[in-house]
């Protein structure tokens, strides 16, 4: 009896820890990677050409390439197919720049027989991606300004049941130490002539990580979230989201230090969905708001369904035992005329097997870090397109303060070819000059090759930076 009373106990137990455990799994939603797609700045004819200032000569023919791109993911109404798509301006930045898909020329801020490299193409598409070889060709509708609010919306031509929208929430105060996910395909933005091999839906990378704190930037009062999730180039667009799949942020920026030998730091910034709220609004382009829409959980008479039905069935197996355990048994215990126990063959263990792999080379990024007092140490990634260095905050990717001694408002540029591993650096025209490390002063407008572990310093010996290569 003690017996039958135990096992009833334990089913109780059971019983209610189903009842209390939340049918909402704190986990990843995966339907969010429906969501997501990858985007990529397709090139038709390219190649790469030098000019002595009164013609073009192409000295490596590239032919169609993939050539820049991020991560963006839908939104629209609810139970409408999606046709537009949220990103970050700065993925769609080289498609708008060149003219949006008409033939173009422009340089790539390096030189080749001291002459200007520059990058043509016949025409060019924003392709939107569904799988490696599933797509369609996009426009832009509307876009912000990336050093501000770098939000872009881009559209397909025609609504698709290929993705759905995501929801979006406003994130408050009471989120910070909750759990978020960033959602991309690493590997294709801002790396010229590098991209990922697919882009279907099981292709999107998750990284885990928790809200940290909640931000402005300095200057231009953009609403961030920092994070520790991680958000790798070619995350870049890409949906920050809460547990139950509704997009937070938009991931953009990532700023690394390294204070300490063989130590990085990083830091990882999404903008604040009530931006992108903002901006959408201002556009007039429609979406789903997590304060407006259910999304996710189960209806109160769908969860007492279930409930009830395993309390049922936990009944029914109670009776079963109970009545096994009525069963005859003889002096010994054991029960009689039970069934021997089935034999089941093992199965020898298989040898394992090695599969060869192999993969293409991997383009390095490129680190400018600055060692002045107003950077303390602040690393900035360098990319093929140059880098704009000097006071001027509108067009200096690396801006230092006014009246900083020897800083012109446009002083000199830095690119960074990741195949060849090396730099070009390019005075352009400052006032007070730009200097190697050993002093040695560069010729305005021509431009000098340097390696990972060389210096520079602008106009005045307080402004040096280093350079660095990430693996």
């Amino acid at each position: 009896m003690r017996r039958i009373l135990a096992i009833m106990l334990t089913l109780v137990m059971l019983a209610s820890c189903i009842a209390a455990f939340p049918l909402n799994a704190q986990a990843f939603d995966n339907d969010v990677k429906s969501g997501v797609v990858a985007i990529v700045f397709y090139l038709k004819g390219a190649g790469l050409y030098i000019t002595d200032g009164s013609q073009y000569q192409q000295i490596q023919q590239i032919g169609d390439t993939e050539f820049s791109g991020g991560t963006g993911f839908f939104i629209g109404e609810e139970k409408e197919n999606p046709q537009y798509i949220v990103t970050n301006e700065h993925v769609v930045d080289s498609y708008i720049k060149v003219g949006e898909g008409k033939s173009f020329l422009t340089p790539l801020g390096t030189t080749y027989q001291n002459y200007p490299v520059y990058l043509g193409a016949e025409s060019s598409e924003l392709r939107v991606y569904y799988d490696k070889n599933d797509y369609e060709t996009a426009f832009v509708d509307s876009y912000g300004d990336s050093e501000k609010v770098d939000i872009a919306v881009i559209k397909i031509q025609k609504p698709t049941t290929k993705r759905h929208a995501l929801v979006l929430q406003t994130p408050t105060d009471d989120m910070v130490g909750s759990t978020v996910y960033t959602v991309g395909f690493p590997g294709n933005a801002d790396n010229q002539f590098t991209s990922v091999n697919k882009y279907g839906i099981e292709d999107a990378t998750v990284h885990k990580g928790v809200i940290n704190k909640f931000v402005v930037s300095e200057g231009v009062g953009v609403k961030r979230i920092a994070v520790d999730a991680t958000i790798q180039h070619g995350n870049s667009g890409g949906p920050l989201v809460n547990e139950e799949g509704n997009v937070l942020g938009i991931n953009t920026n990532i700023i690394s230090n390294k204070p300490y030998d063989n130590q990085v730091e990083a830091d990882y910034y999404a903008i604040n969905t009530s931006e992108l709220k903002d901006f959408l609004g201002k556009n007039s382009i429609k979406y789903m708001d997590a304060e407006t829409s259910k999304k996710g959980g189960l209806e109160p008479w769908l969860l007492i369904v279930i409930i009830g039905g395993a309390v049922v069935l936990l009944g029914i197996a109670a009776v079963i035992i109970i009545l096994s355990l009525k069963r005859k048994r003889d002096k010994n215990g054991n029960l009689v005329n039970a069934p021997a126990p089935a034999y089941t063959p093992q199965a020898a263990p298989s040898a394992p097997m090695n599969y060869g792999a192999t993969t293409a080379p991997t383009p390095t990024k490129g680190i400018a870090r600055s060692q002045s007092a107003q950077h303390a140490g602040k690393a900035f990634y360098i990319t093929g397109k140059p880098t704009v260095i000097g006071r001027n905050t509108t067009d200096c990717a690396i801006a230092y303060e006014m009246g900083t001694p020897g800083v012109s408002g446009k002083h000199c540029t830095l690119s960074y070819d990741g195949l060849l591993e090396q730099f070009t650096l390019t005075d352009i025209g400052s006032s007070f000059g730009t200097y190697l490390g050993n002093g040695t002063k560069l010729t305005p407008n021509v431009p000098i090759k340097l390696n990972a572990g060389d210096s520079f310093y602008v106009g005045d010996k307080a402004n040096v930076i280093t350079l660095e290569v990430e693996k």
